[in-house]
């Protein structure tokens, strides 16, 4: 039986961390995160296609001291995934070595589930892509319920090979433009359109997107 979370396993707010309150499309409820990084983490988990189901803090590492929590557990591509934030620094791999990690590697191993390492370094690195796809899901949770199978169909039906948001938002004019938009960026977040600046360049209505 595969390992599956719902609810986080501890809620306590790491002294001089940021808070931030955020809505899970994946999850389906509201989530509560603690710092900037976990918050990098869930916009990437919430971006990607494979994913269909998040628990943030989903558990305690046994025999941690400090208590180490898995900062989210994911289904990813049909594997249960369990993602640290790590720093790149001597100290994690020493942490590393403990046996309490070593015991829960073996034991993620055992249950044919992976952990994932995500190194928070990079993350300042890549702010245009967390600011496009902050704007992007933000626009989703405004109109979760109203992009109809009916509409996405249509939609890809219209879309030529490449294209610019404010153009094919213009050529469906019986459909409001921002629920347009919402059905292409649903699309998006299913993996069946690419945008090749999504990391480089603010989203705007000039933004190309193209069929993967």
């Amino acid at each position: 039986m595969a390992l599956t979370y719902e609810t986080p396993a501890d809620n306590r707010r790491p002294h001089g961390s940021y808070r931030f309150d955020v809505y899970s499309l994946k999850a389906g409820r509201r989530m509560t995160l603690y710092g900037k990084s976990a918050l990098c983490l869930f916009i990437d988990l919430e971006a990607d296609f494979e994913v269909d189901a998040l628990c943030e803090r989903a558990l305690v590492i046994p025999n941690t001291k400090p208590a180490r929590v898995v900062d989210f557990w994911a289904m990813r591509g049909g594997v249960p995934t369990f993602f640290l934030l790590t720093k790149q620094s001597e100290a994690w791999m020493n942490e590393k070595k403990k046996f309490a990690y070593v015991d829960f590697y073996k034991w993620v191993a055992d249950c044919n589930a992976k952990v994932v390492e995500v190194l928070v370094d990079e993350f300042e690195k890549r702010r245009v892509r967390y600011d496009n796809w902050s704007t992007i899901l933000q626009h989703l949770i405004s109109h979760r319920g109203q992009v109809s199978e009916n509409l996405a169909d249509r939609c890809t039906n219209l879309m030529p090979a490449k294209w610019r948001l404010q153009d094919f938002e213009k050529s469906i004019s019986d459909v409001d433009a921002m629920l347009v938009r919402a059905t292409v960026f649903t699309l998006l977040t299913e993996g069946k359109l690419r945008c090749h600046t999504i990391d480089s360049l603010p989203i705007n209505h000039s933004t190309e997107v193209s069929r993967t």
